[in-house]
């Protein structure tokens, strides 16, 4: 029976697979199957499948006849696109009519690409080119160009306060809760090259001493999510940086009297900045100091001195701490000048600080016993002030000069002929060394948490000491941001040096840390397998479209690569099965 099937076209473009017949003398058409809306291309493939099939002998490409001309990556960043828009960001960026490439767009796809392949701006216009993100944006890819991208930071970096404020609104509207905890803290970059008028000369955190440091402040709430950042200029130190910034927040996001709770890092604690966060109307929970803790009333210090790593849990229990978990020893010392403390012993911490100063120790007197050996040898007279200055300068660097003490005695020695005065070290140890070492010992395993939360009009309700410890444990919710930030999305070092553009750098960063946080977040609340963003990101980079091509007659289409089963457990997990429909990707030209 020879086929005859065809297809029919209806309205606007939609298809049926049909067979022709003659009833009462009249044509008619049976329906085989009903196709939809079909694409110029899709309609051709058809046709020639159909011709293929009414003659046997028509020859079918074989696969040495497929050509496969070029691929872009798909998954991963429609994936990304996706979750922008979920948090609506391209809505902070006005339109203009003037453009063919909008403000929101660059942002997104410079969030994408941190997220992705951090790397210069210059670098990102070649990775733009391998993504489908032109198909996604609806973007022609000549459009992108690297004087583009520098122009739009500037844009980009007018609307961060508008992104601050539509954050904490979105966040305040999600999840209410997590926005009465916040979290503060600062971390430090730098640059190559260029000078940048935000920078200054200063040790960094993690790389040593830069010429050009800069400054990084962030806030985060209980859940990680950002929703406010800074670039800190004239930075002098981490304790005076609270001040600004907590009156800014004030007036920016318009908190109420004790509505929220700061946390922030000791490294930050002053009395004048307490008092002002207080003067401010905000409830703050933060750590002290080791050297803070004796001068605090109540702390009764000298009942630390009988610890030792064999009695140590049943002293402290004895004292009345209470126990929070296996590391974790607390006793409420009550309100003292209008601020309650919470005084923490930490057996381990115990352990380990006794332990380093043994070692500390032992290293000071091992040096002194080896710059002997050099004073025996020396060749040339020494003089008593400069030796004993530099023996101290390298006591003190070690950071043992407390402990350890010592006197120098005078040594002659005989060299070819000639009389070389030296010095000969005698270690001792005094009342003042051996103080210091006492005084150590008792603040061994403690820290102190500082708190104005008095009452339940102090942020809500009195928090218990275990609220206390879970929400100033809970600042590693912001370590962790600067850590994906400065690791993953690769913020160090900086490669533009305008102060603005190094700004919209920062701003940029940020909402990669968002975009990450987001899919940390639901990784965890889901308890999957998939652990990391980093995770997520390689299963779905493998999800390339490609142009495949026949030699004879120079068809081509733009297919999707098969979309793997963890693939598609990604996308079920996040609710984003539509990036992989069929409607959405004819929508963007792409074939499945």
């Amino acid at each position: 029976m020879e086929l005859n099937w065809y297809l029919k076209k209806h309205h606007h473009n939609y298809y049926s697979l049909v067979a022709p017949y003659r009833e009462d003398g009249k044509n008619r058409h049976q329906k085989i199957h009903y196709f939809g809306r079909l694409t110029p291309e899709e309609v051709e493939t058809i046709n020639s499948a159909l011709k293929i099939l009414k003659n046997p002998e028509t020859e079918t490409p074989k696969l040495e006849d497929i050509i496969f001309e070029n691929h872009w990556r798909y998954l991963d960043a429609a994936f990304l696109n996706f979750i922008w828009d979920q948090w609506e960001l391209s809505e902070i960026f006005p339109l203009s009519e003037k453009k063919n490439v909008q403000t929101a767009e660059i942002a997104k796809i410079l969030t994408i690409y941190r997220c992705l392949d951090p790397g210069s701006y210059i670098s990102a216009v070649d990775w733009f080119e391998h993504t489908a993100l032109d198909r996604i944006l609806h973007i022609n890819t000549q459009h992108i160009n690297k004087s583009r991208i520098f122009r739009e930071l500037d844009k980009i970096e007018d609307r961060k306060t508008d992104l601050e404020n539509h954050l904490y609104k979105t966040l305040t509207k999600r999840d209410d809760a997590s926005m009465k905890i916040v979290f503060y803290d600062l971390t430090d970059s730098y640059f190559e090259g260029r000078k940048c008028d935000l920078t200054s000369p200063g040790i960094t955190k993690s790389n040593g001493f830069r010429k050009k440091k800069i400054v990084l402040s962030l806030l985060v709430n209980s859940k990680g999510y950002p929703f406010a950042w800074d670039i800190l200029e004239d930075y002098t130190a981490d304790v005076n940086t609270i001040k600004n910034l907590s009156t800014q927040w004030k007036t920016q996001f318009k908190f109420g009297d004790g509505e929220i709770i700061l946390v922030f890092d000791r490294g930050m604690v002053s009395d004048d900045n307490l008092t002002h966060l207080e003067d401010n109307k905000y409830v703050y929970i933060t750590a002290m100091d080791k050297n803070q803790i004796p001068n605090i009333k109540n702390v009764n210090i000298k009942r630390f001195e009988p610890l030792n790593s064999e009695n140590m849990f049943e002293q402290i229990t004895k004292m009345g701490f209470k126990k929070y978990d296996e590391n974790t020893y607390y006793d409420d010392l009550g309100t003292v000048d209008g601020r309650r403390y919470v005084l923490i012993f930490n057996p381990e911490m115990f352990v380990g600080e006794s332990k380093s100063r043994e070692e500390l120790i032992f290293r000071a007197k091992a040096y002194l016993e080896e710059e002997n050996k050099a004073l025996s040898k020396a060749e040339k007279s020494r003089n008593i002030s400069t030796t004993r200055n530099k023996i101290n300068k390298i006591l003190k660097k070690m950071k043992s000069n407390k402990y350890v003490d010592f006197d120098l005695e005078p040594l002659m020695i005989k060299n070819d002929g000639k009389i070389v005065k030296s010095f000969r070290i005698i270690p001792k140890e005094n009342d003042e060394n051996r103080e210091a070492i006492k005084k150590a010992r008792r603040t061994d395993g403690l820290w102190l948490i500082v708190t104005n939360n008095k009452s339940k009009k102090d942020g809500g309700k009195k928090l218990t000491e275990e609220n206390l410890i879970f929400a100033y444990r809970n600042k590693d919710q912001i370590e962790q941001a600067f850590k994906d930030v400065k690791s993953f999305i690769n913020i160090q070092p900086f490669n533009v040096w305008e102060s603005k553009h190094v700004r919209a750098h920062y701003t940029i960063c940020v909402l990669s840390h968002l975009m990450n946080i987001t899919i940390t977040n639901r990784l965890k609340d889901a308890n999957v397998d998939i652990k990391s963003t980093q995770k997520v990101y390689k299963i779905l980079r493998d999800g390339i479209i490609g142009k495949l091509s026949l030699k004879e007659t120079g068809e081509d289409s733009i297919t999707l690569a098969q979309v793997q089963s963890q693939q598609k457990n990604v996308l079920k997990l996040f609710q984003s099965e539509s990036i992989v429909r069929k409607k959405y990707l004819k929508s963007i030209g792409i074939n499945c």
